[in-house]
């Protein structure tokens, strides 16, 4: 017969995995919903074309919007069942669990986030394309229109900068969210021995403190990104 405590730990195990699927699945996801906001403008900016490829990226876009808040919606219910199977036990399975509750802020932020640049990027796009439909009456107005031409083009040049910067600071949240995931574990396993060999506990303690750098760091180049970019554009 199994006991009570073999159950749980099997369940555990059950729990785990399946948030770490969710996890993997959401950072594709992301990747994808990333690429989208970033390709936007560049899809929609022919006069001809710009209607349909709107709403062809629209669509697309609340496809995967959906998907994801699926995905998170999952990943926050295992959580909820993780923490139900320990029922407050403080053992290394709470820092487990702690660990993955942090994963899901993160990609809820990161989620959040993109889902911004994406309605802002709309927007600029939508500007845009009403500029270029205005027709020409005059001379004057011709001339008038080249100088909004050649400012939209520098307008163009300057948003595809700070698009640029945005999407290297989205690529180094994934690659800190990546080498979280990897270092926790790595935690996880030390956390084990830690209660076999009290001499670790101190390595442990390093390896927090470790991990609350990382999230400084992050922190900390997602600010430098957004500070950048209002100064840049207000700037102009």
């Amino acid at each position: 017969m199994t006991s009570p405590a073999l159950g749980n730990t099997r369940i555990w195990e059950d729990l785990r995995k399946e948030a770490r699927k969710l996890e993997g699945e959401l950072d594709v996801k992301l990747a994808s919903y990333g690429k989208l906001c970033s390709g936007f403008e560049a899809g929609g900016r022919g006069p001809g074309s710009a209607a349909a490829a709107d709403q062809v990226c629209r669509q697309l876009a609340k496809q995967k919007a959906a998907e994801i808040e699926s995905l998170l919606q999952r990943l926050s219910d295992v959580n909820h069942d993780m923490s139900s199977v320990i029922a407050g036990a403080a053992d290394s399975r709470s820092h487990t669990l702690a660990r993955h509750r942090d994963i899901l802020q993160d990609l809820t932020q990161e989620f959040r986030r993109l889902d911004y640049q994406l309605g802002a990027a709309r927007d600029r796009a939508e500007l845009l394309a009403g500029g270029a439909e205005l027709p020409l009456l005059s001379v004057a107005v011709s001339s008038s229109s080249g100088a909004l031409l050649r400012e939209r083009a520098t307008l163009n040049s300057s948003t595809n900068y700070v698009d640029d910067m945005l999407a290297q600071a989205q690529s180094v949240s994934r690659s800190l969210l990546e080498q979280r995931r990897i270092f926790g574990g790595v935690q996880d396993k030390l956390g084990l021995l830690g209660e076999r060999f009290p001499a670790i506990s101190g390595l442990l303690n390093a390896i927090r403190r470790k991990k609350s750098k990382d999230t400084l760091v992050l922190s900390g180049v997602i600010a430098s990104c957004i500070v950048f970019t209002i100064i840049y554009l207000f700037s102009r």
